[in-house]
C-alpha cells in the first residue's frame, strides 16, 4: 500500500500541514522536526504524489536547463551543479544542448514551456534573445549562466571574464613575452568580449602594441582552435606565446602544436581559459584561467528556486552575481612551478 503524507504525519506526531512543509521543503520548520519528519519519510517509503502535489501548488516541480556545449568541462560541472540542488530539492531537470544554435535554442524555449516548467537557467547563444525576452515578460522564472546579456531583465551568474584573461596575459608579459595571440570565440558575446578586454587592457598596461594580426576568432569548437594555431605557427613573425579563450579551442591549439612537434613552452607558450580536470596531466602540466564552474551551477541553481518561491534575491529583477576565476600557474608557460606555482 502506498504511503501517505498523512501516513509520515501520524507516525512523527506532528500536522499534516508541517510535514508538508518540511517535504515540499517550504516554509518555517525546526531543524529537529525536519530530522524526524525526513528519516520517517525514508522509513516508511513515503514517495509525493506529484500529479495531485502540482494540482494544488500549480507548479510542475521540473525545470528547464539549456547550454551550448555539454562536452565540456565547464558546462559538465555547471550542470552537475545545478543537478545538486535541484535533486536536493525535489525536482526534475530536463538537459538541452544548443550548440550555440539560436533555432535549436528557441525551439527548446518553446518546448519547455509548453511543457509548463517552474523555471529556466540559460546560457544564451547571443545577443537575439526575443523569444527568451517574451517569456521573462510572461513570468517565467529565469537565471543566466556563463553570458550576461544587459538587455534582459533578471539574474546572471557569471566569472569576472576581464579580470580572469588580464592576469593571463600579465602572466606571460611577465614571463617576457610580448608577442601573444588569442584565440578568441565568437564576437556578439558578452563573456568573450570581456575575455579580449582584458588581453588587450593587459597589453595597454605594459605598453605593448596592440596587433590585430595576432587575434584570431574560433567559433568555441575544437577545429576552429587547430585552424588558428595552424595560422599562428605559419607565420613569419609568429606569436611567442597563446593565450585560448576556451577549453575545445584549447584542445584544438594542443593537437596543432603536437601535430607540428612544436615544444611547449620553448617555442610556443600556451595557456588556456577553463581548468578542465586533464590539465595537470598534460606533459608539460597546461596553466589556466580556472572557473569556479560547480559554484556557478549551484548558486543559478538556489536563485531559481527563489525566483520561483519569490523570496531572497528571487525578488530581484535585475541582478549580477560574478564570482572569481583563479590563475593556475603549470609548466606550459615556461614557469617553475617549485617557486611560482599557484596551488591546484
Amino acid at each position: 500500500m502506498r504511503k501517505t503524507l498523512r501516513d509520515v504525519a501520524e507516525k512523527t506526531g506532528v500536522s499534516i500541514a508541517v510535514a508538508s512543509r518540511v517535504l515540499g521543503n517550504y516554509g518555517s520548520v525546526s531543524s529537529e522536526t525536519r530530522r524526524k519528519v525526513l528519516k520517517e519519510a525514508k522509513s516508511i517509503g513515503y514517495q509525493p504524489d506529484i500529479i495531485a502535489r502540482s494540482m494544488k501548488t500549480r507548479r510542475t516541480h521540473s525545470l528547464g536547463v539549456i547550454i551550448s556545449d555539454i562536452t565540456t568541462f565547464f558546462f559538465t560541472s555547471v550542470v552537475r551543479g545545478i543537478e545538486d540542488v535541484t535533486s536536493q530539492n525535489s525536482y526534475n531537470v530536463t538537459l538541452c544542448n544548443s550548440d550555440e544554435d539560436a533555432d535549436k535554442e528557441n525551439s527548446y524555449l518553446k518546448e519547455l514551456y509548453q511543457r509548463k516548467i517552474d523555471g529556466l537557467i540559460i546560457s544564451p547563444t547571443g545577443e537575439n534573445n526575443s523569444y527568451l525576452k517574451k517569456l521573462i515578460r510572461a513570468g517565467l522564472p529565469v537565471v543566466l549562466v556563463d553570458r550576461r546579456v544587459s538587455e534582459l531583465q533578471t539574474t546572471e551568474v557569471a566569472v569576472d571574464n576581464e579580470t580572469g584573461a588580464w592576469e593571463a596575459v600579465k602572466h606571460l608579459i611577465s614571463l617576457g613575452h610580448r608577442r601573444i595571440g588569442i584565440v578568441n570565440g565568437l564576437s556578439g558575446i558578452r563573456t568573450n568580449e570581456e575575455r579580449f578586454s582584458g588581453y588587450k587592457r593587459a597589453l595597454a598596461e605594459q605598453g605593448i602594441p596592440f596587433d590585430p594580426g595576432l587575434v584570431k576568432y574560433g567559433d568555441f569548437r575544437m577545429e576552429k582552435g587547430r585552424q588558428a594555431t595552424q595560422e599562428f605557427l605559419n607565420m613569419r613573425d609568429r606569436p611567442t606565446a597563446m593565450f585560448v579563450a576556451n577549453e575545445p579551442m584549447t584542445t584544438g591549439a594542443l593537437l596543432a602544436l603536437g601535430e607540428n612537434k612544436t615544444k611547449i613552452p620553448e617555442e610556443m607558450a600556451i595557456l588556456g581559459f577553463d581548468d578542465p580536470v586533464w590539465a595537470p596531466l598534460l606533459n608539460p602540466p597546461l596553466t589556466t584561467v580556472r572557473q569556479p564552474s560547480y559554484s556557478i551551477g549551484t548558486i543559478a541553481a538556489q536563485v531559481l528556486l527563489q525566483k520561483i518561491r519569490k523570496v531572497g534575491r528571487g525578488r530581484s529583477l535585475h541582478e549580477e552575481i560574478v564570482l572569481k576565476p583563479k590563475l593556475m600557474i603549470r609548466e606550459s608557460c615556461g614557469e617553475e612551478t617549485s617557486t611560482r606555482r599557484t596551488t591546484d
